[in-house]
């Protein structure tokens, strides 16, 4: 007859760490659910297996102790009594059918479940020929439940003992609203996906450009950038061509054309931030335009639509590189080209003053009507040095020849010798600037486009 007993843990550790600390090793190593794992780690002695053979008995402990639990095997209890050799032949009664006093030992057959008993323990996590054979877990009506509102371990049942909770429909409330969740937070997800999407819109789609007369649509920081430097090479261009031609009216409408692409240019800016584009006209006012254009360039736009049109499209960067690379070009050839000729510097110099001395060029030309009375003598010597292109210089000329006064042209734009004496001229009179006209009358050098008034003083008259 083979002895079986009982391996037990004591509810202690090997090394005197908490079991929660090797509650997962356990757990993984015999797979193990949580309440058995809760059941079998409770801090008290605890029987792993009844009825195991010594062999596999040490084998188990072996294997207990190797997960730092205490584990130890416990003899069965001896059965009670002494038994006394006959000392003369007793003769056996008739069998008869009777319970025996001790029964034969039998293969144990699964118990019923008791309290302190892990059975799962015999289920290894690899199979081996050492390890004590699989018993099933327990199921049916030993099977324990949670109860999720209060937490209370049951049988598993569906009103909850202590707090009447309906456990299964509670179960499915929750997962219905977890599930709610989960799709609001993939709407928002794909709501922001999109507006992304919109930044990148298909090349196809109607929008506002860097370049263009519409005044609808939305410009972003980077573009605008772009539009500035566009705007300044558009006037570097046709000051360039005044000063080639000769001819300042080219000047004057290159600054025109810039102010228009301008105006756009900040009213898309404004229509990106969600404002009326009718504060573009800021920009006349001095200063103040000054400031607005170059605020325009930190303030950020709206994120999203707005009523002036979609998020303008992302990117820009190299559109901005190249207008950068063209005005800087423009703008050393320009100077290049006005730096080392006289000539070419006095047509750049009227063709910035086009226009700067209209009105009170205009004013002398209206006076000139009282001074047109005078009778000038006829010895009276005037030369007049001149530039094609010049509004100025007409004028002058206009009014000598109403006056019926005799002048020597002298256009430095055509001749050399000219623009030579001219600038010796003006270096004698300790004037470095030159406006044209220049006027010698008499002997008298009259620089920067003199008016009538002071032409009239140096005439002789008869």
């Amino acid at each position: 007859m083979t002895d079986h007993c009982r391996v037990m843990i004591s509810g202690r550790t090997l090394s005197g760490a908490p079991l929660a600390d090797v509650r997962d090793t356990v757990g993984l190593a015999f797979q193990l659910q949580d309440g058995q794992l809760d059941r079998m780690l409770c801090g008290k002695p605890v029987a792993v297996s009844r009825s195991a053979t010594p062999d596999v008995a040490e084998k188990l402990v072996a294997r207990l102790r190797a997960l730092d639990l205490e584990a130890y095997v416990e003899s069965p209890p001896a059965v009670s009594g002494t038994p006394v050799k006959p000392t003369t032949p007793v003769v056996a009664p008739e069998p008869r059918e009777s319970k025996p006093l001790v029964a034969p030992v039998e293969t144990p057959r699964a118990a019923a479940p008791q309290p302190n008993e892990l059975f799962a323990l015999a289920r290894p996590t690899v199979a081996a020929p050492d390890v004590l054979p699989q018993v099933p877990a327990l199921q049916g009506a030993d099977a324990e439940v949670l109860c999720p509102k209060c937490g209370e371990a049951q049988p598993k049942r569906t009103l909850c003992r202590k707090c009447g909770l309906d456990m299964p429909r509670y179960a499915a409330a929750q997962e219905a609203l977890e599930r709610e969740a989960r799709e609001q937070r993939a709407a928002e997800v794909a709501a922001r996906t999109q507006s992304s999407a919109r930044g990148r819109r298909p090349a196809d789609e109607a929008t506002a450009g860097v370049l263009g007369v519409g005044f609808s649509g939305r410009l972003g920081r980077l573009d605008y950038f772009t539009s500035s430097l566009v705007s300044t090479l558009l006037w570097l261009a046709f000051v360039l061509l005044a000063v080639k031609t000769g001819k300042a009216a080219f000047a004057g409408f290159g600054m025109f054309l810039s102010a228009i692409y301008g105006v756009r240019c900040i009213a898309l800016r404004l229509h990106d931030t969600g404002r009326n584009g009718w504060l573009s006209l800021i920009l006349f006012v001095p200063v103040l335009g000054g400031l607005m254009a170059l605020a325009l360039l930190f303030i950020g736009g709206d994120h999203d639509d707005n009523e002036y049109g979609p998020v303008p499209a992302d990117g820009g960067g190299r559109r901005a590189l190249v207008a950068l690379a063209a005005v800087l070009a423009l703008g050393t050839l320009s100077y290049r080209n006005i730096a080392g000729d006289p000539e070419n510097a006095a047509r750049f110099l009227a063709a910035m003053s086009a226009g700067e001395d209209g009105t009170a060029h205009a004013d002398d030309t209206g006076g000139a009507g009282a001074l047109s009375q005078a009778s000038y003598a006829s010895s009276n010597r005037v030369d007049i040095y001149v530039i094609t292109g010049c509004t100025d210089c007409d004028d002058m000329r206009e009014w000598l020849d109403g006056n019926g006064l005799r002048y020597t042209v002298y256009a430095v734009d055509k001749d050399q010798s000219a623009a030579e004496r001219l600038h010796s001229i003006v270096a004698g009179n300790g004037d470095a600037r030159i406006q044209l006209p220049v006027l010698e009358v008499n002997g008298k050098v009259l620089p920067g486009n003199p008016d009538v008034d002071a032409v009239h003083r140096q005439l002789r008259q008869e």
